[in-house]
């Protein structure tokens, strides 16, 4: 698509640290792996935000605070949109989101 020669760019100014792939819905976890998206095919739904910006789920897959608090950061400046999803389990998300 459009994007994809900037994503390739930006990637590899940050030292080619990450891989590519066509994304075809309910991929699985893949390290240094973004899956790119067709959105007239998965058109966007805002996630819950206790499911933005989290560590991995593979052991040892921890990423630093400074992303796991974007979430906070930037529902408390209003960048992130409403979800229609509850916010976890009876509406009680990690960390307090």
């Amino acid at each position: 698509g459009p994007y994809g020669k900037q994503l390739v760019s930006a990637s590899m100014a940050q030292g080619d640290k990450l891989d590519f792939a066509i994304g075809k819905g309910d991929d699985r976890d893949a390290r240094a792996v973004s899956f790119v998206m067709d959105t007239a095919e998965f058109p966007l739904h805002v996630a819950e935000r206790y499911h933005q910006f989290h560590d991995g789920f593979n052991l040892n897959e921890n990423y630093p605070n400074s992303y796991n608090n974007l979430a906070s950061k930037l529902a408390e400046k209003g960048k992130l949109e409403k979800s229609m999803c509850p916010n976890g389990w009876v509406g009680v998300g990690v960390g307090g989101l």
